[in-house]
């Protein structure tokens, strides 16, 4: 095949039945989120490149697909969509407080394709906006835990953290205030590359071997041992425990504290979170946290923001493994016209016509098939009703209706179809 008739690398094409089941799951999250009172953004698939870069982190820099346009301005591709959305608070300070907006949409990194994650793939997520204490921390969480039990998603659970509990630990350690968020990257590799590649990256920061190790165990010693040396760590400390506590009690949502959680992007500042499918096979299905500095740092008003964002991919891999993906059905009725009479023709559309005025989706099948092979092809399909119109129903005023499901057939007056259909159609 010629490289011009392939995708290219990293992107891929969603064909009717995948866009069904993506289109499908992205309305359940869609309905919990404005259930939340969150209004849908849409933002422009690329920036100036300056905004983009502004608070990214030195390694999602080098992911950004960057290009100069026709006038020679320095343009990128969004990498995800918080700092767009950071953009439109900054320049529009007349927006009244709290914000909360969501979207679900397409972002791009140049990054090595994996399993699940392309170049091109989806984020359907929120930002919370102006609300500085816990309980904005919490509402987030607790959107993206419904968005996940909404989507059908089962088997997961939503690890929480501090940054500044991890800053604390790297202090102690001895890692200098300008090599924090290096540190912070390095961790961030900790699931994936391996305790020795971290151990090996804070040495290269300034640490020794015993004290980069003692930074990798007292994160895995977990949070009931952790003891703050530093102000920074005894606020984190105090909100992951205020956090556990409003979700548990007001949401009735439990949660795990991971101290290794740190989230890649440079721009967390304090609660962090990701949500994992408790079998480990996939990796952070949605992730986010606090963001109390983006805004002014891009010229807005100094504003306190929770956001997260859910991989679409990544959560259709979930549910596809966990066997949770919603039905696929093309249609929910066909129209079998029978014979080649022009009135039978015209009969069938009117009633495949009536029942989309009513809400069903219809096909028409115009295939001259016999009627056998049809209905044979029609039961793999997952059609759930066969509309059968022929001469002798014609002047009968009559249709023949066959259950897919249930194989049965029966006949009905033309003007019961659509009560019928409605009966037996959730």
């Amino acid at each position: 095949m010629s490289a011009a008739l392939r995708s290219p690398r990293g992107t891929r094409d969603w064909m009717p039945e995948e866009a069904w089941l993506k289109r499908s799951v992205e309305d359940r999250i869609r309905r919990v989120f404005e259930s939340y009172g969150y209004g849908e953004v849409i933002t422009p698939a690329f920036e100036h490149l300056e905004l983009l870069v502004a608070k990214a982190g030195e390694e999602v820099v080098d992911q950004i697909y960057n290009f100069k346009d026709k006038a020679g301005r320095d343009l990128g591709l969004r990498f995800e969509l918080t700092t767009p959305i950071a953009r439109i608070v900054s320049s529009r300070p007349e927006l009244p407080k709290p914000i909360r907006f969501y979207y679900i949409a397409p972002v791009w990194r140049y990054e090595e394709p994996q399993h699940a994650r392309l170049r091109e793939f989806w984020q359907a997520g929120v930002e919370l906006i102006g609300v500085e204490g816990v309980e904005g921390d919490a509402e987030v969480v607790a959107v993206l835990y419904d968005a996940l039990r909404s989507a059908g998603l089962k088997d997961f659970r939503i690890l929480v953290n501090d940054r500044r509990v991890v800053e604390d630990v790297l202090t102690s350690a001895g890692v200098s205030e300008e090599k924090i968020a290096a540190a912070l990257r390095a961790l961030d590799k900790l699931e994936r590359m391996g305790e020795e590649f971290v151990v090996g990256e804070l040495c290269k920061l300034g640490l020794d071997g015993d004290r980069a190790r003692k930074v990798v165990d007292k994160l895995a010693e977990g949070f009931s041992s952790f003891t703050p040396s530093t102000k920074r760590g005894e606020a984190g400390a105090k909100r992951l425990s205020e956090l556990l506590e409003i979700l548990e009690e007001g949401y009735g949502v439990r949660v795990e504290v991971d101290l290794s959680i740190v989230r890649g992007l440079g721009y967390y500042t304090g609660v962090v979170f990701e949500a994992k499918c408790k079998d480990g096979s996939i990796g952070s299905i949605a992730g986010g946290g606090r963001y109390d500095d983006l805004i002014s740092s891009l010229g807005g008003p100094q504003l306190p923001a929770t956001g997260m964002a859910i991989g679409v991919e990544r959560l259709l891999e979930a549910l596809s493994a966990q066997g949770e993906l919603p039905r696929y059905r093309p249609a929910e009725v066909t129209v079998i016209p029978v014979g080649a009479e022009r009135k039978v023709l015209a009969a069938a559309l009117k009633v495949a016509q009536e029942l989309r005025n009513n809400g069903f989706r219809v096909v028409v099948e115009y295939s001259r098939r016999s009627l056998s092979k049809t209905l044979e092809r029609l039961s793999k399909s997952g059609v759930k009703f066969a509309i059968i119109l022929g001469p002798s129903e014609l002047s009968a005023g009559v249709v023949t209706v066959r259950d897919m499901e249930a194989w049965e057939e029966f006949k009905v007056r033309v003007e019961e179809v659509v009560s019928l259909i409605k009966a037996h159609v959730p």
